[in-house]
């Protein structure tokens, strides 16, 4: 309920991040056990980057320049003259690294992979092998890299494919210009300004801060600096900073969720089954399932386990979940204000560190029943499919299920562009 995600960005700010918050690595989650005689075979595995910095630089430069001048014009309260420290220290700890992944995204990487092997002894063996990619972005390439590092320290000999190039575009980052176009339609973006309006109330914590009413309305946005504020508050948790220095006081718990709220229903209209805009976004990762149901029926006579392991940016495994209809990634609804309501919680979807897994089992090469489960952030997922057996779905069920839902959409889309 909202209630109780007031209540968890109260305990842990951090969560007010979105799909910018790093995934906590605690206790290895408990797995089902399997029907009698299944055991894993194949992982298909698409992971969000590990905690980094952000990749613009203007989210550092633009805020520090506003507190700068308006220092030298002493128009700072005390309390701002404070923030223009922090927001310096952020700044200089940011300087070179770019998109980099932070000390902490580097452990988390270790930790995944470390968890992964003892949760799957069965498929992450030294006579398995193991096709790694990612796609050509800083952060997801140095994800690959250090999962590497994890993966072949526990892995002798270890056989493996390692890849990144545009060319696997097509089904790890994919675009589609008539999908894009529909995003952010007239009608969409009219919702989404209202309900900015309905959440936003920046005047407290810009009196705050600054003792010039004048200075704020010449030379402020007040909208804009105050999301930059929020952004910086949310990137500290992944840097050497984190125990240090902290922006979240800056922020009531009302103006946190109000952040969180607008954040959420940002990233649900961008990829998300959102009815504003026809409800066809998560249809953007149609090429990444049909690849993961590709992979899934190429490995049924392996005799060797099979790891798959692909890293892409937090958009497309938040979209591909809300394709694949993962817990209440699936939700339609134009009504931007029920989605806490509804479960639809970014922070809980694409975290940094976070994944999707699909986990094969059978129980010998061959098997006619092979069944598979899904983990969303490493915890078991429902699928849409009726099922005997859950966690555990039959692949031909999942493979007919998924499959029938893309065919609908090009047929779909097919007599759409016929029309025209």
């Amino acid at each position: 309920t909202g209630q109780t995600i007031a209540q968890e960005l109260k305990t842990d700010p951090n969560r007010a991040a979105g799909t910018f918050y790093a995934l906590p690595i605690g206790k290895m989650p408990k797995d089902t056990p399997a029907p009698e005689g299944k055991k894993p075979f194949y992982i298909n595995h698409y992971g969000c980057p590990g905690s980094y910095y952000r990749e613009m630089e203007s989210i550092y430069e633009e805020p520090c320049a506003v507190f700068a001048k308006a220092d030298s014009l002493g128009k700072l309260t005390k309390l701002g003259k404070d923030v223009k420290l922090r927001l310096e220290l952020l700044r200089r700890d940011a300087t070179g690294r770019i998109g980099e992944l932070t000390t902490k995204g580097v452990k988390q990487c270790h930790d995944l992979i470390l968890q992964m092997v003892k949760r799957f002894p069965d498929i992450l063996t030294p006579d398995g092998y193991y096709s790694c990619r990612s796609i050509v972005q800083n952060n997801c390439l140095m994800t690959l890299e250090e999962s590497l590092v994890q993966l072949s320290s526990m892995m002798q000999p270890m056989s493996t494919n390692v890849m990144a190039s545009h060319y696997e575009d097509r089904f790890m980052d994919p675009q589609d210009k008539t999908l894009e176009a529909i995003r952010w339609d007239s009608l969409t973006q009219k919702r989404y300004d209202r309900f900015l309006a309905l959440n936003t109330g920046n005047a407290r914590l810009m009196e705050s801060l600054f003792t010039d009413q004048n200075f704020l309305i010449e030379q402020v946005d007040p909208e804009v600096l105050s999301r930059q504020l929020f952004v910086l508050a949310g990137s500290i948790q992944h840097t050497d900073l984190a125990n240090h220095v902290t922006l979240y006081d800056l922020f009531t718990p009302a103006e946190i969720l109000g952040h969180w709220k607008k954040l959420n229903a940002k990233y649900y209209i961008q990829n998300g089954a959102c009815t504003l805009n026809g409800g066809k976004q998560p249809f953007m990762q149609r090429a990444t399932l049909r690849n993961m149901i590709h992979m899934g029926d190429s490995v049924l006579k392996r005799e060797h386990p099979m790891t798959h392991l692909r890293y892409v940016n937090e958009n497309v495994v938040m979209a591909l979940a809300c394709l694949m209809e993962l817990d209440n990634c699936g939700i339609q609804t134009d009504n931007l204000d029920a989605l806490a309501d509804m479960g639809w919680i970014t922070y809980r979807i694409a975290p940094l560190g976070g994944s999707i897994m699909m986990v094969h089992y059978r129980s010998e090469i061959g098997d006619p029943d092979v069944l598979v489960k899904v983990l969303l952030n490493g915890e078991e997922a429902r699928l849409p499919i009726e099922t005997d057996c859950a966690p555990y779905y039959h692949w031909e069920d999942v493979k007919r299920y998924y499959l029938r839902k893309l065919y609908r959409y090009e047929n779909i889309r097919l007599n759409e562009e016929t029309k025209k």
